[in-house]
């Protein structure tokens, strides 16, 4: 494998990866913060309760959570015959995934004059290569990635009181 085809492959895994690890970080804060909405209620399950709440009280039953998901399914199944195409899914996603696309974009320009300069696309990943790079040769492998990640996790768990090393996600040895 010639070294371009290497470094495309790793930073191509990388963003991949990186990008997964935002949105579980993101998740996890959201689960710990105000549950998967975005509105104004403060504590957790706020955004959550705001959502699926259909009577105003306060209170979300399963009959209110089904109900919600019954009418938004229904607001994208654009044949009306009850199942989603990829077309008509993809629609429903990229209306649920509108707000983290909004948020990344505000992330990006820095300035705030509503545009990404390609200065302020690249500016994350400047230092990309630098972060991994555990040799110390201007090239990064699929193996300091995963060793980094690893020290990254172990750093996470010392911070947030877990239980040190063990299992990592899906059950895998860190």
């Amino acid at each position: 494998m010639t070294k371009k085809i290497l470094i495309g492959s790793v930073a191509a895994g990388l963003a991949l990866a990186l990008l997964g690890g935002s949105l579980a970080l993101a998740q996890g804060w959201r689960h710990q913060h105000g549950g998967w909405g975005g509105g104004a209620g403060s504590g957790p399950g706020a955004g959550m309760i705001e959502r699926f709440d259909r009577s105003g009280d306060g209170r979300v039953s399963q009959e209110d959570v089904d109900a919600v998901r019954a009418e938004r399914f229904a607001a994208f199944d654009a044949e009306g015959d009850g199942a989603l195409s990829l077309e008509e899914y993809e629609a429903l996603w990229l209306d649920a995934m509108r707000p983290r696309m909004v948020r990344s974009f505000q992330r990006l320009d820095v300035d705030g004059d509503a545009r990404v300069t390609e200065e302020e696309f690249l500016a994350p990943y400047r230092r990309l290569v630098e972060r991994f790079d555990r040799s110390g040769d201007g090239v990064i492998t699929e193996d300091e990635v995963r060793e980094t990640m690893r020290e990254r996790r172990r750093e996470m768990r010392g911070r947030h009181g877990a239980r040190g090393e063990g299992r990592g996600p899906r059950g895998r040895p860190d």
